[in-house]
């Protein structure tokens, strides 16, 4: 592997696609924060919402489909903040932004930003 002399040291990962790995395999079941994807086959919608939502994360998902129906049905179900479809990391900032379970509370992104970085405070004076 021939890296620049910047990544030499660390902090560079080639794109990486891990196959035939179980629901339960770390890979699966946490966020990986990189150039890394898990692929596994599926035999039904209901199968694949089940196995997506049976992590305790919920940061994004993806659907790949030319379907328009089955794309709203199944980000419907899935349990993710963001669902891209047929695409990854486009991101509009005017848009809310956040995960679900594990993956964080509250959406950042335009006007949503204003309650998710103010805190609010109550002072209250007899005088």
């Amino acid at each position: 592997l021939d890296l620049p002399e910047r990544n030499k040291s660390g902090y560079f990962m080639l794109p990486t696609v891990i196959t035939d790995v179980s629901d339960e395999s770390r890979c699966m079941q946490e966020e990986i924060f990189g150039p890394v994807t898990c692929v596994v086959p599926f035999d039904s919608e209901e199968e694949v919402i089940r196995r997506a939502n049976n992590v305790k994360y919920g940061l994004s998902a993806v659907v790949w489909s030319r379907d328009v129906g089955r794309i709203h049905r199944v980000a419907k179900k899935l349990q993710a903040g963001t669902v891209w479809t047929n695409c990854w990391l486009i991101r509009d900032l005017n848009l809310p932004f956040g995960g679900m379970k594990c993956s964080g509370i509250g959406r950042e992104g335009a006007k949503d930003s204003y309650d998710f970085f103010t805190e609010v405070k109550t002072v209250t004076i007899k005088h």
